[in-house]
């Protein structure tokens, strides 16, 4: 195993590392009371169609840093080559995330193009791909069901053949921003079949008969997404991504290229949330004394979840198998990162529970990142049955 990155991607680093400190951390106090939208490149979506003063001042911010990233080469990073993207490894992609994660202003490189969306052919390139691309379109994930919650295996969502077409019904619940994408990734069942068989994606356009966006959910993480309801939905075959059937491989492709992020992501954000809690203590010597032994366990913990992340990333850089890897970094991450955070509410006390005190913030989006693309029950699942599936014989002592 090799971590290194090429002199190439290492030039990259660096560049990213400067970008982050002469753009980003100088603007962390203009960020501090920003509204929760300001996550990542999704504002794109929903604060442009604001009107609202302060979040039109954020929207220019943003977009100036757009700018200078794109100037600096800092844009289509995870793109492939023949899109006219860089198509950096997994494992520069994850160094890259890491400079980011080292401020607390949200910003992200590129236009966040779902990974599963390269496997449109023929006209669904032109008309879905090369939009998201260049910024044009955003979509939404449209899997989690009322009845399946978190496990895709159950989805109820059918999808029924129609000569050239299929007829969509079934409901989706909490695609993010899905009221102001210009499509929808979405998940149906052929008819009789069950479990893992016949799962299809289908590219389906707003505004198409017979799909509504009934409503968006405010959550305390400051998204707000969406229930999806299809009534005899009719789409065309030619907007079916990746083949008839073969649903359930891109479902997995995207939530498992992701989780390596996450567990980066939650990295930086637990390691911010120390910083706060090394200025609450300031220098007050007997309270650092009374916290030095949980603080070190868990600086260790956190080597540990950077390391798991990267060796994920490498294995997927390989083609290996990462779907263990996977479930490992998103469970162990998450549920890191929020007794860390769980750790500094105890040390800023009642002044916390002020919702704009920054731990709160911190605390709504630790908390449902435990939840968001795979909650921890359904990761500790995936872990179970690979061991199952390898065999328990490894653990038995001589």
């Amino acid at each position: 195993m090799d971590f290194r990155l090429s002199p190439e991607e290492e030039t990259l680093r660096k560049t990213v590392e400067e970008f982050v400190r002469e753009r980003l951390i100088p603007l962390e106090p203009e960020f501090k009371d920003a509204p929760d939208i300001f996550e990542g490149s999704r504002w794109k979506s929903r604060a442009r169609l604001s009107r609202d003063p302060v979040i039109l001042r954020y929207i220019e911010i943003m977009e100036d840093l757009e700018k200078q990233a794109e100037a600096q080469g800092l844009w289509h990073l995870d793109v492939p080559k023949e899109y006219g993207g860089m198509q950096v490894s997994n494992v520069a992609m994850l160094a890259i995330t890491e400079e980011l994660e080292k401020s607390a202003v949200p910003f992200e490189f590129g236009n966040h193009v779902s990974n599963i969306l390269y496997n449109c052919k023929g006209d669904q390139i032109e008309k879905f791909l090369w939009p998201c691309i260049r910024g044009e379109k955003t979509s939404a994930f449209g899997l989690t069901e009322p009845a399946s919650g978190a496990d895709p295996s159950m989805l109820q969502t059918t999808a029924v053949p129609n000569g050239d077409h299929f007829i969509i019904n079934g409901t989706k619940m909490f695609p993010t921003f899905a009221d102001v994408a210009d499509f929808v990734q979405l998940f149906a069942r052929l008819p009789d079949t069950k479990g893992r068989e016949g799962v299809t994606c289908f590219l389906i356009e707003t505004g198409t008969p017979g799909y509504r966006v009934t409503r968006s959910i405010e959550t305390i993480a400051g998204s707000e997404p969406c229930e999806l309801v299809f009534e005899d939905c009719r789409v065309p075959r030619s907007q079916v991504l990746g083949g008839v059937g073969n649903g359930w491989a891109l479902n997995q492709a995207w939530l498992g290229a992701r989780r390596f992020q996450v567990g980066i992501r939650a990295h930086g954000m637990a390691q911010r949330v120390l910083r706060v809690v090394a200025q609450l203590l300031g220098g007050d010597s007997a309270d650092a004394n009374k916290f030095v032994e949980r603080i070190g366990y868990f600086l260790g913990e956190l080597e540990a979840l950077r390391t798991l992340s990267y060796f994920g990333a490498w294995k997927a850089d390989q083609k290996m198998d990462v779907r263990s890897e996977a479930a490992n970094v998103k469970l162990f991450g998450t549920e890191l990162l929020h007794k860390i955070v769980d750790f500094a509410l105890e040390i800023a006390g009642p002044t916390m529970l002020r919702k704009s005190h920054v731990l709160a913030r911190y605390f709504r989006h630790a908390r449902a990142r435990r939840i968001i693309e795979g909650p921890s029950e359904i990761q500790r699942h995936i872990i179970q049955r690979a061991l199952f599936r390898e065999g328990v014989a490894g653990l038995e002592l001589p």
